[in-house]
């Protein structure tokens, strides 16, 4: 019932995108070649790690370019292009030129000129280890905000194992760039760290973990951190939903339709396709009842549309909970609406299990005229309406016409015979009747043929009933006498 997860890869690709820019501008750090420069001076006196004045003084140009409000990135970039052009320039003074690049191309939103600038001064061989592990977890960020998720997250990867300061949002970047990339064994240890180090955990840590222990079937987990997070958002109805979908896949479809339940009392449940896997829950744990109920209310006040689908499964439900009647006007609306009859016919049987045989039968006729799958057991159940309304001989006319079809002909076929029985049982008793009467009537006559001359009136007189039936008794002997002799005559 609950076939769409929540966990969509494409929603939660375009989330994580835009999360990537955004931990990307929280976390970029580059720290200024000249500031750079002046913390290392005291410690970092070796050959090579110093500027030539012509060198200098375009730096501190530059510099004083990029602390303008605005900054005035283009004269820093023109700046920084006349540095690199000088011929013998040390590999410090490149790599002090390609920071001040990469700084300057980031700022105008070129990444692709940002990692070569950014990259370039680390192949100078000219940075200490401090200046090279501060570039290279940008480098990083830059790489999977730009698409290249594996490259990006095994550079971080790499950087963390060397000793890098690891935070929540880089292991979350990390994670992000694997998912990207179809990875979740890599994936996993970097989400539960961000998740672990989190403080406090904001949906974007539960929601990739959620997705990851998903694509994994870690069900037990899933549903363990939902559980958390359903606790600190109560009024989520995706987490609900969420929690939902996990006990359906564990074959819990019971704790499922518990919670559907809390869901719809507490108003969570909106949308026409919520409403109706709700009223099919309680169709399928035998509570239709209430699930009519609901169903009926929610129609009523159009939160779900009264289309044939909706109209049949109300109907059916009525049905399932015996209450025909509420059933009846539920299904003539979706019969009149049905392009063929088969609506036509529940509703006839709605009316017989009502008794009302006539409706029925009425109901059949229409689910004939507009066509239906089985014809011959339509018949049946018209002729079953004739019956009920003792009308045996109409009744084996239309058995009749189901033995035409085979699907139908053995039930037809019973009936006839069953009816025909009746037929014959009624026969016999109507016989032993008369035999009856016939007998009495004849005790009559002899009673008063052997009272004779004593015979007094009013007093064993032949009532006029008997009259007639000795009449008639007469009148067939002659009848078959006179057969007798003509028949042996000829």
């Amino acid at each position: 019932m609950l076939a769409r997860t929540f966990w969509d890869k494409r929603g939660l690709a375009r989330r994580m995108a835009v999360a990537i820019l955004a931990a990307f501008a929280a976390f970029v750090f580059v720290a200024g070649p000249a500031n750079a420069q002046r913390r290392n001076k005291d410690k970092q006196k070796t050959e090579g790690r110093v500027l030539s004045t012509q060198v200098g003084e375009l730096v501190l140009k530059v510099q004083e370019a990029l602390q303008k409000d605005p900054p005035d990135n283009a004269t820093a970039l023109k700046l920084i292009n006349q540095i690199l052009a000088k011929k013998k320039l040390t590999p410090y003074e490149k790599a002090i030129a390609y920071q001040f690049k990469g700084q300057v191309s980031y700022a105008l939103n070129n990444i692709p000129d940002t990692i070569k600038s950014w990259e370039a001064a680390i192949a100078t061989g000219a940075l200490n280890e401090d200046e090279i592990n501060s570039l290279t977890p940008n480098i990083g960020q830059l790489y999977i905000a730009s698409g290249k998720y594996v490259k990006g997250a095994t550079m971080l990867e790499n950087w963390l194992k060397k000793g890098g300061k690891a935070n929540d949002r880089i292991h979350l970047m990390i994670a992000q760039a694997w998912l990207q990339a179809d990875k979740y064994r890599k994936a996993l240890p970097h989400a539960e760290a961000a998740f672990r180090m989190a403080k406090p955990k904001k949906k974007k840590h539960f929601d990739i973990l959620n997705y990851i222990y998903h694509e994994l079937k870690m069900y037990g987990k899933q549903a363990d951190l939902l559980e958390q997070e359903v606790s600190i958002w109560p009024d989520d109805k995706k987490i609900w939903r969420g929690i939902a979908s996990l006990k359906q896949q564990a074959n819990k479809s019971r704790e499922a339709f518990e919670i559907n339940k809390l869901m719809y009392l507490n108003g969570m449940l909106t949308k026409p396709r919520e409403l109706v896997a709700l009223a099919q829950y309680y169709s399928y744990y035998e509570v239709p009842y209430r699930g009519a109920s609901i169903l009926e209310r929610e129609m009523n006040a159009g939160r779900v549309p009264k289309t044939k689908k909706n109209l049949v499964l109300l109907a059916n439900m009525w049905r399932q909970a015996r209450e025909y009647d509420r059933a009846i006007p539920v299904l003539t609306a979706a019969a009149k609406i049905a392009p063929d009859g088969s609506l036509y016919e529940k509703l006839g049987e709605a009316y017989y299990a009502e008794e009302q045989y006539d409706k029925a039968e009425q109901a059949f006729r229409k689910a004939l005229q507009k066509g239906v799958k089985k014809p011959g057991n339509v018949h049946v159940l018209i002729a079953n309406s004739l019956y009920e309304r003792k009308k045996s001989h109409e009744a084996i006319k239309e058995f009749q016409k189901a033995v035409k079809y085979p699907y139908s002909r053995k039930t037809a076929k019973g009936w006839i015979k069953f009816i025909n029985g009746e037929f014959e049982v009624a026969r016999r008793q109507r016989e032993f009747r008369a035999k009856v009467k016939l007998d009495e009537c004849k005790n009559q006559l002899d009673r008063k043929k052997r009272m004779g001359a004593e015979f007094l009136e009013g007093v064993g007189e032949i009532t006029p009933e008997c009259k007639t039936i000795l009449a008639k008794e007469e009148a067939r002997k002659k009848a078959l006498k006179k057969a007798r002799k003509k028949a042996k005559a000829s």
